[in-house]
């Protein structure tokens, strides 16, 4: 039988009306028919083939009714009239980003990227694409996973070659450098990654301090004073966010309780370390036979590290652990 984790939310109704179908038009403004504004919008285009906003607004009401395959001629036409310009690349990333054809997508920010190879947000921009793919997209396998995490950081790098105060780059390798730590089964190695990781992120916390009081000089407005930090572990809520698992280990389910029919959820109060690794667990609702179990696999969670006032926290949280016979 498979344990499966249960993540307890809940979530109340919320009632919702619905608008009427025809909203009377507010005096004064007019209304444009979406098929006449197309035919502006191609005729706009015919006399006058450069301009990339005519080529992006058609090509979103195109897109709005459905016609994807137009919408994408479109812009690609766009690009045709104007092989110069990164907006129009970056529309038909855009277009192709919220078709989910990630491999588009990347073909285009690429080409965005060549176009002008001194811009450091070109490849910052990959970054978050990248990152945002091997950290959302729970479809992939380890191995693309670790993929994606490397032309993430290898993108990053690209930036900050560039651009080596780039905050944003620093900001994004440090976290692909904790997602390829995960993936890594050297501990010597994560441990190195990691490390790299803690770097990236304090240099890009000092940036900011110092813009900040660049600002504050310039405008002659007094910062306020940091908060100190928390003398022990701050508990999830009140502001503080509830981390997000990175590493995930289902629990055993324990042959004797297994035949004997035992099943529920153990509750469990987890402390997590800045690193975002669990450092201490305890039962808050036991299910005897099933505690040592639930408390094996808690214990070996990793989460996002939990900034407070730019300052990684350790924090304590409520999880649970389902165990259902099947």
């Amino acid at each position: 039988m498979v344990a499966l984790l249960v993540l307890s939310l809940a979530i109340a109704p919320v009632a919702q009306s619905q608008p009427p179908r025809d909203r009377p038009a507010t005096p004064g403004t007019a209304v444009t028919d979406p098929a006449l504004r197309e035919a502006e919008l191609q005729k706009r285009i015919a006399d006058s083939p450069r301009g990339v906003a005519a080529y992006r607004e058609l090509a979103k009401l195109q897109e709005d009714r459905g016609a994807f395959a137009e919408a994408e001629l479109t812009l690609i036409h766009a690009r045709q009239a104007m092989p110069e310009s990164k907006d129009a690349v970056l529309a038909l990333a855009a277009l192709y980003n919220r078709q989910g054809d990630f491999q588009k997508t990347m073909e285009m920010l690429d080409v965005a990227e060549h176009l002008d190879p001194t811009d450091p947000a070109a490849p910052q921009m990959t970054a978050t694409y990248y990152w945002e793919k091997a950290y959302k997209d729970h479809r992939l396998l380890p191995a693309e996973q670790y993929k994606y995490v490397m032309s993430g950081i290898a993108a990053t790098d690209r930036s900050l070659a560039l651009k080596p105060d780039f905050v944003d780059a620093l900001t994004y390798k440090n976290l692909l450098l904790r997602m390829r730590a995960n993936l890594e089964t050297d501990p010597v190695l994560k441990q190195q990654l990691v490390a790299e990781a803690d770097t990236l992120r304090n240099r890009a916390i000092e940036l900011n301090k110092q813009r900040m009081a660049i600002n504050s000089a310039n405008t002659g407005v007094a910062l306020p004073p940091r908060p100190p930090p928390p003398d022990g572990p701050v508990r999830v809520g009140s502001g503080i966010k509830t981390p997000t698992k990175t590493k995930d280990v289902r629990p055993l389910y324990p042959p004797a309780a297994q035949s004997a029919g035992i099943q529920g959820v153990v509750i469990i109060e987890a402390t997590v370390d800045a690193a975002g690794r669990v450092s201490d667990a305890r039962v808050l609702r036991s299910i005897p036979d099933l505690d040592e179990a639930a408390l094996a696999a808690v214990r070996q969670w990793e989460f996002t590290p939990t900034l407070l006032n730019g300052v990684a926290v350790p924090v304590i949280m409520t999880v649970t652990v389902n165990f259902t016979l099947q």
